[in-house]
């Protein structure tokens, strides 16, 4: 009738395709001990030479041992198909070959089979509707080999209904004083033959004792009960149960079926017995299970026999006379409904059916008995809601009633099987603690005991369980143990034992709701999938999602650092570190396979995925290297070989282990390799600083421990990244990490860089000729002894790795979250990994293995090398441009650059016009990059790139004139503009404008000045004459503002542009007004509006300075007179020929806004932060001078500010700037109103 579900959610497993019939050339034995069950470990040891070469390890060379279990017999390890702290499941042998072809023909929807093991008589039995196939079975031994089977015919079933039509015989073994057995067959129409000995009837299987059990129409026997000295009882589906009488008389067996009354029948019950006929029937009550056990401290030996039906519980007393008396009829399933009610009353509210199904009834230990019942925890039900499963302990008062004293709700849930035969069986050996459910695809192991909450489940793949059977403890009456064991009859894989040890005292066991716990059970299972669920003909299933509910990372990590670090308890206990090592490697394999055959992968994290994957290449990269090890120092050498190298291997592992806190054992890399695995990264990069320390050994010994180290290191290294990328697929490794691999870490980069120069050293050392090198592609050269050969292979092979090793660290690296540290190590580390190609590849050429270094260069993409290896080889440069595009262009013509290959890289750009625009376009060559863009006729990108490259132009002629040509460029791209906007062209012209007035005037007060003092010797001469010759008086006062200048006048002297904060410092103090055919004031203000170079901080202050200078620059003009002591026209003329009149003039001439621009007196002094003044001025002072001289740059610009204030007392500096105002504003209203209107000019021109 049911199955067990995959999971608690009510899905069903997925199945894998089933395998075949297991090998039968084993003949050895298997023991289980009954009582403890717990299994100690046939140790098993393989040693295995030291192999000359890491290759892939192979399941077959792994030598694997049991865990020793405290008082159990021992066991063959291939037999064990699943293990843990306390489930044991293991092969027990075949089915008979007659068996086996049976089960093959039959359809267990029309033609069902069940089996049955009895442990007490060592006999097995598979039934069928008209035979019974029987064979010898021993608790104690494990067939190989199918075993001889005998075969019995079954009493015919005369019923004919659908329904009585699949019914099977029930048959049960005989058990009576003497040695012998006998087997006991009842047909479903009552029909019984009774083989006394069961040695005797395979001989004559006629022989047999016939009865007839007198049952009613239509009903039909369906169960049968052995009570011990009290016999067999029979029970049918109209719920009567009859006691089958064996005795002997006359020298003759005599059986007597007699019908047990109840409260229904009383003595009625029994007058139909013996008249053979039968009482009526009430359908409703079909039996379900039957079944018995002693009286509890009974003196007279009475049994108790239980009958359970679809509704009620019967319950009788036996009586050694044979006597059987009712005690109690129990509505057991109203009692079961109302606690289901109960305890689910948030799923299950009032008045609803759970339907609840009172399915086995088992007698266990202290007088009670277990019942097994299905149930709905929810009120909603679909096709596809899962029947929950409960366990209810019940316990017997005074022999009339029941109560329920416990109730264990099972966690997994299970599915209705409606084949016959499939109802689930309740079976508890030794009465307890251990509970076993069996359902034809799973077994669920519970337990008795109250308050210990134990739950486990062995399901099959593709197999069905069609039996089983356990030792009968009743007539013994020993003490409950902690042991419980079943045997399972399955159709396709024979007999399975099962075997829990569970005594309530470990807390481990202890089971909840928590998410640690349900990560520690998802653990376990993965662990018992890696050991075992490789195991050739294993038909147990490893499937995860039975254990859904943990967290997969943890639960997997756990079990991979056990196995990496030797702390799995199943792992082999042998000595021989190769074996061992070829274990843990073959496990930690298997933990991805577990999870990706549970569909579960996906619940990995990506950070998981490449932890899995990591562990499992450190243990095949120390199989590598203790391999490689072992080899180097059997090979027959010199023994200071072998001896430098076991120091340094030796002293490398120690060091590793004193970083990790371990204390250093006598053999450190064995112990290392053993349990700590998991710091071959420490280990590797630990073998150079070693091998360092031997650096006085003389120099072939110091060549020949190099090459060693290099061997062990180089295969170390590759079997990690074969087994990485031979299962990206398998592990999903198609993102990154964000944690950093163990292949790449900065000691692991630091100490192959090491490696290789030391190797590369030792190359240079070697004198041979030139003739003796390899020429490209020549693999082996010539003239050179084998262990320079080896030398220079090992060059390649630590170029190859170390680059690997960059480029993995750099993948890292830019997988962690943006920052400005992680920034600064991504750019580290990629100019380290530029600068390692170039300092690793280029000594392969000079070492004549250019081949080599081509395939390693094209490897990593390191496309100088490639340019300098093709360089001057067009086909090959052709060849590569073909392949990389642009990558390899952009380094051709990066080189070209470099070296000044102008011609060369012009020829290259015309014969690749598109990458080198492209190429152009995304480099800063401005220089060369403009002529480009004229022949592709993008004049305005042209004019851009010349502008740029005239603003890094110093000499102020070569940047007036590049600004010149950029004008003219941007004119010739004009209408069209490349595109661009009409005011974005506009805003360029501007800017190119302003940049090319600026540079004018710089040229033209050099020009002025040089007519002035150019007799003078040298420019430290002129600077001074010129600073000398300024007009403003203060700056005899000023002499850091007097050093600022003559720096400045320097170099315009020299040609050379000047910033346009000290242009205008330049051109105000200077004190002409005009320069050329331009107002100084004039551009004095354009520089400060629009100057690029002026930080927008500054700007406000800039415009005070101008203002401050001409009102402070103003001498006979403004002194030694008041306005009112002067007459109007006399006022007038004074003041309209000072120089703010004249600034003042031309912004109010001006368009725009203007306030901002006119500042009066009062509001120019300096007020510039301490701040910005040392930012101005931090390049003309160096070193400790900055803040002094900042000082007294201050300090200087403060006397403008006194020279300021005091004009402004005595000169009346603010109401002559307030009259100057009053004057401009008359005189260009005036003249504004002189002239002739734009209408009155339209008149004119009109008539005209």
């Amino acid at each position: 009738m049911f199955a067990a579900n995959a999971s608690r959610n009510g899905h069903s497993a997925r199945v894998d395709p089933i395998r075949p019939s297991r090998s039968t050339e084993n003949t050895e034995s298997h023991t289980l001990k009954q009582g403890h069950g717990l299994v100690n470990s046939a140790l098993k040891e393989r040693d295995q030479e030291s192999e000359n070469s890491w290759t892939p390890i192979q399941e077959d060379d792994v030598s694997t041992q049991i865990p020793e279990f405290v008082g159990a017999s021992t066991i063959e390890e291939d037999s064990i198909y699943c293990k843990n702290d306390q489930t044991l499941v293991a092969y027990f042998g075949p089915l008979p070959r007659e068996v086996e072809d049976a089960l093959n023909k039959t359809d267990f929807y029309t033609q069902p089979m069940v089996a049955k093991i009895d442990l007490d008589v060592e006999f097995g039995m598979v039934t069928s509707q008209k035979k019974c196939y029987i064979w010898a079975v021993q608790k104690n031994s494990t067939y190989r080999s199918p075993p001889v089977c005998h075969t019995l015919p079954m009493p015919p079933n005369t019923l004919t209904s659908l329904e009585a039509s699949v019914l099977l015989p029930v048959v049960t073994f005989t058990k009576s004083d003497d040695e012998h057995c006998g087997i006991m067959a009842c047909s479903p129409d009552g029909t019984c033959w009774y083989w006394s000995n069961i040695d005797l009837c395979f001989s004559n299987i006629d022989q047999h004792v016939d009865t007839k059990i007198p049952i009613a129409k239509d009903d039909y026997v369906t169960h049968v009960e052995c009570a011990g000295p009290m016999g067999y009882f029979f029970g049918t589906k109209f719920s009567n149960v009859y006691h089958l009488v064996i005795k002997k008389q006359h020298g003759s067996t005599v059986i007597t079926p007699i019908q047990l009354s109840t409260k229904m029948g009383g003595a009625i019950a029994s007058i139909f017995s013996m008249i053979g006929m039968a009482p009526a029937t009430d359908t409703t009550q079909k039996i379900t299970s039957l079944t018995s056990g002693p009286k509890l401290q009974d003196p007279h030996g009475r049994w108790d026999l239980f009958a359970m039906t679809r509704k009620s519980l019967f319950k009788w007393q036996l009586h050694r006379s044979g006597d059987c008396n009712i005690e109690a009829e129990v509505p057991l399933k109203e009692q079961v409904t109302e606690r289901i009610l109960r305890d689910f009353s948030a799923t299950l509210p009032p008045g609803s059916d759970p339907r609840v199904r009172l399915l086995d009834i088992a007698y266990i230990k202290n007088g009670k008995i277990l019942i097994l019942i299905t149930f709905f925890a929810t009120a909603l039900k679909t096709a596809t809601t899962p029947l929950s499963c409960a366990l209810l302990t019940l316990s017997s008062q005074f022999g009339t009633t029941f109560d329920i004293e416990n109730v264990n709700y099972i966690q997994r849930t299970i599915e209705e099987d409606l084949r016959p035969e499939a109802s689930p069986k309740l079976v508890v050996p030794q009465g307890g603690p251990g509970v076993f459910i069996i359902t034809p695809a799973a077994v669920i192991i519970s337990t008795t005991l109250p308050n210990f909450e134990f739950e486990d489940i062995v399901p099959l793949k593709t197999d069905r369980i069609i039996g089983h059977g356990c030792e009968d403890w009743r007539q013994r009456g020993h003490e409950m143990g902690g042991a419980s064991e079943l045997s399972i009859v399955c159709r396709s894989s024979g007999r399975l034992g099962i075997h829990i040890q569970v005594d309530g005292t470990n807390p481990a066991l202890q089971q909840g709701t928590s998410r640690e716990f349900l990560t520690a059970q998802l653990q376990a299972k993965l662990e018992q999938g890696v050991f075992y669920g490789v195991k050739k003909h294993n038909p147990i299933s490893f499937d995860l999602s039975h254990y859904d509910g943990g967290d997969l990372n943890e639960a997997s990590l756990n079990v991979s650092r056990e196995i990496l670090n030797s702390r799995a308890s199943l792992l082999s206990a042998g000595n021989d570190l190769t074996s061992r090592l070829a274990e843990r490697y073959q496990r930690t394999k298997g933990i991805i396979d577990c999870i990706r055959e549970a569909d579960m992968g996906s619940r990995l994290s990506i950070d998981t995925r490449f932890q899995l994957c990591w562990n499992t290449e450190k243990l095949a990269a120390a199989h590598a290297f203790w391999n490689r090890y072992q080899s180097l120092l059997a090979d027959s050498r010199d023994k200071s070989a072998n001896t430098n190298l076991k120091q340094v291997v030796q002293e490398a592992a120690a060091l590793t282990l004193q970083r990790i806190g371990v204390h250093v054992p006598a053999d450190p890399i064995t112990f290392l390799l053993k349990y700590h695995a998991g710091e071959m990264s420490e280990l590797l990069s630990n073998l150079q600083p070693c091998t360092h320390k031997l650096h006085n050994a003389p120099p072939g010994q110091q060549t020949v421990l190099m090459q060693d180290v290099n061997k062990m290191l180089i295969l170390a290294l590759r079997a990690a990244w074969n087994y990485r990328r031979q299962n990206v697929g398998n592990y999903a490794l198609e993102g990154t990490s964000s944690l950093e691999p163990w292949t790449a870490t900065v000691d692991i980069i630091k100490g192959l860089n090491t490696q290789y120069d030391k190797t590369l050293a030792a190359l240079k050392t070697i004198s041979v000729d030139t003739s003796a090198m390899e020429v490209d592609g020549q693999d082996q050269p010539t003239g050179l002894s084998d262990s320079d050969v080896e030398l220079r292979d090992q060059l390649y092979e630590l170029a190859d790795v170390t680059l690997q090793a960059y480029s993995e660290h750099i993948i890292f690296l830019e997988s962690l979250p943006q920052s400005s540290e992680n920034d600064i190590a991504i750019s580290k580390a990629v100019a380290d990994y530029e600068e390692a190609k170039s300092r690793t590849l280029l000594p392969l050429v000079s070492m004549k293995m250019t081949q080599r270094a081509l395939q390693l260069a094209q490897r990593y993409k390191d496309y100088e090398t490639l340019v300098k290896i093709s360089a001057g080889q067009d086909k090959q440069i052709d060849g590569f441009i073909t392949k990389y595009q642009q990558e390899f262009a952009n380094a051709l013509f990066r080189h070209y650059l470099d070296y000044h290959q102008t011609s060369k890289l012009l020829e290259q750009g015309e014969k690749y016009s598109d990458l080198f625009t492209v190429f152009l376009d995304t480099h800063e060559y401005s220089e060369i990059s403009w002529l480009q863009d004229i022949k592709n006729k993008r004049f305005m990108k042209a004019s851009s790139r010349v502008q740029d490259a005239a603003l890094q132009e110093t000499n102020m002629d070569r940047r007036r004139t590049m600004l010149s040509l950029s004008k003219l460029l941007c004119m010739a791209g004009l209408p069209g503009g490349d595109g661009l906007e009409k005011e974005e062209i506009m805003k360029y012209m501007t800017g190119n404008n302003d940049e090319l007035e600026m540079a004018t005037i710089q040229s033209l007060v050099a020009d002025e000045w040089e007519k002035r003092v150019g007799s003078l010797a040298n420019v430290q001469d002129k600077s001074k004459a010129v600073v000398d010759s300024f007009a403003s008086q203060l700056l005899k006062r000023q002499p850091q503002l007097r050093k600022a200048l003559l720096k400045s006048v320097e170099s315009l002297l020299n040609r050379q542009t000047i910033g346009s904060e000290d242009l205008l410092d330049v051109l105000i103090l200077y004190g002409s007004r005009d320069i050329g055919n331009f107002d100084v004031c004039d551009v004095a203000l354009e520089i400060c509006l629009h100057a690029a170079d002026i930080p927008e901080s500054r700007r406000p202050y800039v415009l005070q300075d101008i203002w401050r200078r001409i009102y402070i620059a103003e001498q006979s003009e403004l002194a030694h007179w008041k306005l009112e002591e002067v007459t109007d026209p006399e006022v007038r003329q004074k003041l309209m020929a000072t120089w703010m009149a004249r600034a003042y003039t031309l912004i109010y001439r001006a368009e725009g806004q203007k306030d901002d621009l006119l500042l009066r007196p009062e509001d120019t002094k300096c007020r510039m932060p301490k701040e910005l003044f040392m930012e101005r001025f931090m390049a003309l002072h160096e070193g400790k001078e900055v803040e002094a001289n900042c000082q007294a740059m201050m300090h200087d610009y403060s006397l403008e500010n006194e020279e300021l204030e005091s004009r402004l007392e005595k000169w009346q500096l603010s109401q002559k700037w307030n009259r100057i105002k009053a004057l401009v504003k008359t005189e260009e209203t005036n003249a504004a109103a002189a002239a002739p209107s734009v209408f009155a000019q339209d008149v004119d021109m009109e008539e005209a």
